[in-house]
């Protein structure tokens, strides 16, 4: 599982175009710890930590936890995005998205 947060982070990390070190800055953690969990050798992390290097990527702790084919910076981006609307116009752009894909 740690594995796997390491490479949501290290992708999303690297859409945003962070070093490590900005990374590191921004969430509060030293740059050895953001190298560690991306290359996925850490065995257990605090939740606030986590939760942290998330905000520091404007992602959501839960998107760690998702779906693994949701886990690519766009989707992640997208979904979370979606969740801000009201739901009449989450549905409304969910129905567009749709109608597109069938072209």
């Amino acid at each position: 599982m740690l594995e796997e947060i390491g490479k949501i982070i290290r992708k999303q990390r690297k859409n945003l175009n962070m070093t490590i070190e900005q990374l590191a800055e921004k969430s509060g953690s030293s740059p050895s710890l953001i190298s560690i969990i991306e290359r996925g050798k850490l065995d257990n992390i605090k939740i606030q930590k986590l939760n942290s290097i998330a905000l520091a990527l404007n992602l959501q702790l839960s998107d760690f936890f998702l779906n693994k084919n949701l886990q690519d910076p766009d989707t992640l981006n997208l979904l979370n995005y979606l969740s801000t609307l009201p739901e009449d116009k989450r549905r409304d752009l969910a129905k567009l998205i749709m109608r597109i894909k069938n072209l």
